[in-house]
């Protein structure tokens, strides 16, 4: 089981659904709104979609695949029935949310197939 805390505020639910899926959450995101904003990307549920979805294209090609995106507009959401490439996932995510260098060189150089700036 993942440490809740070394996510936060990323929440991993791990057997959560009825498929045996894990589900990766992401509900606070005002605190790096304004990193969004500043390169013209939405700072909601779907602006994150987009980013994890660069980011998995670019740095996790093998699991593009396995991670399932349904984001709505207050709320991140990625589900996959493999642990692993979700919790990577996460941390990359993580990562980026407490870095604010790092989440602007995300939203930067993302795909623009994804992230619409």
């Amino acid at each position: 089981m993942t440490d809740v805390s070394t996510l936060a505020p990323f929440h991993l639910n791990e057997g959560a659904e009825a498929d045996g899926s894990h589900c990766l959450y992401l509900f606070e995101m005002d605190q790096v709104a304004d990193v969004f904003k500043e390169h013209n990307a939405e700072s909601n549920g779907h602006g994150w979609e987009s980013l994890a979805e660069s980011l998995v294209h670019s740095h996790m090609p093998e699991s593009v695949a396995k991670l399932h995106v349904g984001s709505e507009g207050d709320t991140f959401v990625v589900t996959s029935t493999d642990l692993t490439a979700l919790t990577e996932l996460a941390v990359l995510l993580h990562s980026a949310f407490h870095n604010r260098e790092l989440l602007s060189h995300f939203i930067r150089t993302a795909d623009p197939r994804f992230l619409d700036r």
